[in-house]
């Protein structure tokens, strides 16, 4: 049968890969290779990926209280990640601290001020490659307004960071590309022909 063909063909996505996050202040996502920079790259994640997307929905209802019609009012999504890479740069960007080098004194200084100031827009992109070798690439323009957690403990340190995306570019505000096979490129040309 050939939808058990193409369903013993999925493949089951764990959640290894590399986040990139950069300050974002262009009009439009800049190519892939221009993202994933290793100056880029705060690491590999440790206790997993995830992406939540959560809309806001409103029901029309008639006199009979039935349902006619739904619209998504609103649309949240949020990025959560466990980052391996201890950079205190990274974690600058994912707050509203300060970040202070001083060369002579030989340290680096992030200091979390207490005052209220706008944060600071960030490109986050994750990147998970598959077994066939083709990249999963989430890509969100957000912000890192939910705080991180940091656990000094016996196992590795891991920056648990929540990113919210923004609606910074018009009818953009978050998206998921998959690289496909040769195969799968054949496959769509088959079946829009």
């Amino acid at each position: 049968m050939e939808g058990n063909k193409v369903k013993d063909k999925d493949e089951i996505i764990l959640g290894a890969g590399e986040v990139y996050i950069t300050e974002f202040t262009g009009d439009a996502i800049p190519e892939d290779t221009e993202i994933e920079k290793e100056e880029s790259n705060v690491g590999h994640c440790s206790g997993g990926f995830s992406v939540n997307y959560k809309p806001t929905k409103y029901d029309v209802v008639n006199q009979y209280d039935k349902v006619v019609k739904s619209f998504i009012t609103k649309e949240e999504i949020t990025a959560k990640t466990g980052i391996l890479t201890w950079n205190l740069k990274n974690m600058m960007m994912l707050s509203t601290a300060e970040l202070k080098e001083e060369k002579e004194k030989k340290k680096r200084t992030l200091t979390f001020t207490g005052k209220g100031k706008s944060l600071k827009t960030v490109l986050f992109r994750f990147v998970h490659v598959k077994e066939n070798g083709k990249k999963l690439r989430f890509t969100m323009i957000g912000q890192g307004g939910s705080g991180f957690a940091l656990e000094f403990s016996s196992k590795e340190l891991t920056i648990d960071a929540e990113i919210s995306a923004i609606s910074k570019l018009d009818g953009f505000l978050a998206s998921f590309e998959e690289e496909l096979t040769e195969e799968e490129v054949a496959a769509l040309a088959k079946s829009s022909s």
